[in-house]
């Protein structure tokens, strides 16, 4: 995952990555972080190195940042932000390397959308009133798993392709402990098993912003995705 030196910094990246004024060092152009499952993280530097460039590994034993209200990075520079998009007419950006993610900005609102409809769309639950207690609950917990790895997929698609959007880094956003009281509930879930209607976006995340608005993400469980951003 890479890192956004402009969102917020963690005691154990800004240990490797700061002066000792606290300010990042100058010859620090990119990290990385990969999250250690069941071992210790690592953090990746890119830094300038005479008339070249090297790279050091450091080890990460745990990120002890407490969890910070999410907020956008006003006044938002649209040329850093957008960085891997080409503005095709004026507030509307296309990703270069897939012209499926998009985004189109508006005065009071930055709507992210990656429209491709999957081969394989999840099927729709009939009769779901009507099923023993047990299925219910397994259809529900199922659903709530898949809406996770979607919510994963729009984590990846939309906040780790831009720069200076957000004051998390990635990782916060994949943090169960930071997101899971902004994600679907299982009783929002089983409203949505009820309806007949199951193929409709439905909003799997929203957090309001700690500056006034808000971002949810949405799905239609058919390979189709939105993330707005209200300010």
């Amino acid at each position: 995952m890479e890192w956004d030196a402009d969102a917020l910094l963690d005691p154990e990246i800004a240990k490797i990555v700061c002066d000792k004024n606290g300010k990042i060092r100058s010859a620090i152009e990119h990290g990385w972080f990969v999250e250690g499952k069941g071992r210790k993280s690592l953090f990746a530097v890119l830094e300038k190195n005479g008339n070249g460039e090297k790279i050091s590994v450091f080890e990460i034993a745990k990120l002890s940042t407490k969890k910070i209200p999410l907020d956008i990075q006003e006044p938002l520079n649209p040329k850093e932000v957008f960085r891997d998009y080409q503005e095709k007419i004026p507030g509307q950006f296309v990703h270069f390397d897939d012209s499926n993610l998009q985004v189109i900005v508006r005065e009071n609102e930055i709507q992210f959308s990656y429209l491709k409809p999957d081969a394989e769309a999840l099927l729709p639950i009939f009769d779901f009133k009507n099923l023993p207690e047990l299925q219910k609950q397994a259809e529900i917990q199922g659903r709530k798993d898949f809406y996770a790895y979607e919510y994963s997929l729009m984590v990846q698609a939309f906040v780790a392709s831009t720069r200076g959007l957000f004051n998390w880094q990635i990782w916060h956003w994949l943090n169960d402990t930071w997101t899971n009281s902004a994600k679907i509930s299982s009783k929002e879930i089983e409203a949505i098993l009820e309806s007949p209607d199951q193929g409709k976006f439905v909003r799997i995340f929203f957090q309001k912003l700690a500056s006034g608005g808000s971002v949810e993400m949405q799905s239609n469980s058919h390979g189709s995705f939105l993330m707005i951003i209200r300010r």
